[in-house]
């Protein structure tokens, strides 16, 4: 039996609810008025998307179905806009959006996204721990120079990492239940669905779940919960699938298979490099390649996503025949996905540094890479700890990161996507933390510790902005 973390309630429901909403108030308000000091950006195209999707209600790059991009991120983006219009109309036509003001508001609603991240986990943590630790590690996970940094940047990553902590402590509540819930499991595939919808790396996740169901439950049970977190991404899924379908002729989630292969294909990443350098390569291989298909000597990115399918169908073509890739030297690609893999489990996300730091740029950055590298150590000394306990929160927790780890290095791996991991390892320091104060005579320690994170994160970004 998976030994339990779980202690009796020290308040009642009522009382726990209203400490759930001051956190979410109390870090909210923190998030913005650090972001406020910040200067808000966009990059790629999702944002534009977003845009569109608000101004005209259909995703569109220039005119033409969006179909390179997956919705999740355009669609917060469009409610995001669409509360702001309504709560401060914009000045002119809405075809003449302000991109300043847009980007201020999404990351605004960014920030709002952090005050539920923190109350979701404060709530969780607290039926298993006191709240001391609980509200410590909202603060820790929300407040951060790290989790405000994306919040900073009007891209998916922040949405991703909310999402995949929701989705993540849905198979908590899952893996708990001493019996198969249907609703349980079902609710956990919807949350695993919109993931998905904002990065369909989340789509295999069934691949590293079901094992675990085969571990909980009898076989009959396992193949029912598996089934149903399956029915329930694809109730999510499907729509968009049908959409792409309907507009191409194919079904597909994401039409970035093929690009994301080919990169790790082309040459053998060098001794030096922590990562496939991928600009290089793309002008040097992958432009000739763009431009015979598209017809355009110039990249763009509407041109990308109007030319999208053959292009991914011949970069898939390129991989499997081209002398250098995977049919003639499997070696190069295998390579580079074993070094993709080590340097995605050992790198400290620094590449975000630089976008919240806008005073004491040295101290933020060591102090920053102190306490992440602390965080990691303690993620996986808690994973490592609970699995030893037979805990099944450890073992989700390690059969999620080890879905986004795999993904990644099978395909798109720099130290951009390297974030894809924060929110497991917060996950991993929550179990850590909460299980070492339920063990006796440590509770005064786990205290310290999770206190002491969560004020230098704090003291960081404070710092920092």
């Amino acid at each position: 039996m998976s030994e339990s973390l779980t202690k009796p309630n020290e308040i009642n429901v009522s009382a726990k609810f209203a400490q759930t909403a001051a956190v979410f108030v109390l870090t909210s308000i923190i998030s913005l008025l650090l972001l406020s000091k910040a200067v808000p950006r966009a990059w790629e195209d999702h944002f534009e998307i977003g845009q569109n999707l608000r101004s005209t209600g259909i995703l569109t790059v220039d005119g033409v179905p969006s179909i390179l991009r997956p919705p999740g991120f355009p669609g917060f983006v469009a409610a995001s806009l669409w509360i702001g219009d309504v709560i401060s109309a914009p000045k002119g036509a809405a075809s003449q959006r302000s991109a300043e003001r847009d980007i201020r508001i999404v990351t605004y609603s960014q920030g709002i996204l952090l005050g539920a991240m923190a109350a979701v986990l404060f709530f969780w943590a607290s039926l298993r721990s006191g709240s001391v630790v609980a509200a410590s590690l909202a603060i820790a996970a929300t407040l951060n120079p790290y989790s405000l940094a994306i919040a900073d940047v009007a891209t998916y990553h922040l949405l991703f990492v909310v999402l995949t902590i929701f989705s993540t402590l849905g198979l908590f509540l899952l893996r708990d239940s001493s019996r198969l819930s249907g609703l349980s499991a079902a609710g956990a595939g919807l949350l695993w669905g919109l993931t998905s919808l904002v990065k369909p790396v989340a789509f295999i996740i069934l691949i590293f779940v079901a094992p675990l169901m085969l571990i909980r439950w009898p076989l009959r049970s396992a193949i029912k919960s598996t089934m149903l977190i399956g029915i329930g991404m694809i109730l999510i899924v499907g729509p968009y699938v049908g959409r792409n379908y309907l507009i191409t002729g194919q079904p597909f989630v994401t039409a970035q298979g093929g690009f994301g292969f080919w990169g790790s294909t082309v040459e053998r990443m060098g001794p030096q490099e922590s990562f496939l350098a991928w600009q290089p390569i793309w002008w040097k291989d992958g432009m000739p390649i763009f431009s015979r298909v598209t017809g355009s000597p110039e990249y763009s990115n509407a041109v990308f996503n109007a030319y999208v399918l053959p292009l991914s169908a011949e970069f898939g073509k390129e991989t499997r025949q081209n002398r250098q890739n995977i049919v003639a030297a499997p070696q190069i690609y295998f390579y580079n996905v074993l070094r993709n893999f080590v340097s995605f489990n050992l790198d400290t996300m620094s590449f975000w540094n630089k976008f919240l730091i806008a005073h004491n740029k040295r101290l933020v950055e060591v102090l920053s890479e102190i306490w992440v590298i602390s965080m990691m150590l303690l993620s996986a000394a808690g994973v490592i700890w609970g699995c030893a306990r037979n805990d099944d929160d450890a073992m989700t927790v390690i059969a999620v990161y080890m879905c986004i780890v795999v993904a990644h290095s099978i395909s798109f791996a720099t130290e951009l996507y390297t974030i894809s991991k924060f929110p497991l390892i917060l996950l991993g320091f929550a179990l850590s933390v909460i299980r070492l104060e339920n063990t006796t005579r440590y509770g005064m320690l786990a205290r310290a510790i999770v206190c002491s994170m969560a004020g230098l994160a704090l003291s960081i970004s404070v710092l920092a902005a």
